[in-house]
């Protein structure tokens, strides 16, 4: 049984067991008894906490989405300057990924079956981070600092872009130059973002 503090509530422990669990095996592997032994709870406690495995694993997989969100707008927002604000997202992106691979590698599940018909509550819980991120956004374009496009094509070139080189490189049999990849990538979408002027 995994030692739990007692000052965590069983809710508390419930979720430290699960993740620490759910980043050493796969979520379908891990049965609701073995959680139930590592945060020394009932099987009547973990139900009257989460009416499933699933609700549990969806809780755990928005929260770590919720913390990544958070440490890649905490490199970009304090950037006056759009192109060192690109660069810190990108590479806040890359850093998350390379400090915490279990935890990203959770929250990227993305086809899981807990995640199926969940689109409403993810997309509610992605809306504060994507208001932040478009704040910031709309500051730089409103000062001629970025072009004025949608916001889907930022998200998929300063969120996306690096989530797409973290999964096709982990597919890959070859390995990839993570630093020399998190380096174009800053450099190409810096160049992608430029005011026409500086093209």
């Amino acid at each position: 049984m995994t030692a739990q503090p007692s000052t965590l509530s069983a809710r508390e422990r419930i979720l430290a067991a699960a993740i620490a669990l759910f980043m050493s095996n796969d979520v379908e592997g891990v049965p609701v008894a073995e959680i139930c032994r590592a945060a020394g709870v009932s099987n009547g406690s973990f139900f009257h906490h989460f009416p499933s495995k699933d609700a549990l694993a969806l809780e755990i997989t928005l929260a770590l989405r919720r913390e990544y969100w958070d440490f890649v707008l905490a490199a970009m927002e304090p950037s006056a300057n759009a192109m060192e604000g690109v660069a810190g997202a990108i590479r806040a992106a890359f850093a998350y990924q390379r400090k915490f691979p279990e935890r990203y590698r959770l929250s990227r599940s993305d086809d899981a079956p807990w995640m199926r018909g969940q689109d409403e509550r993810i997309r509610d819980d992605n809306a504060p981070y994507r208001k932040r991120a478009a704040r910031w956004i709309a500051a730089r374009a409103g000062d001629g600092e970025l072009p004025l496009l949608l916001p889907e094509i930022y998200g998929a070139l300063l969120f996306g872009m690096p989530h797409w080189v973290a999964r096709n490189a982990n597919a890959s049999a070859t390995p990839t130059d993570f630093d020399a990849a998190e380096d174009q990538l800053v450099l190409t979408i810096q160049k992608a973002l430029a005011p026409e002027s500086g093209r």
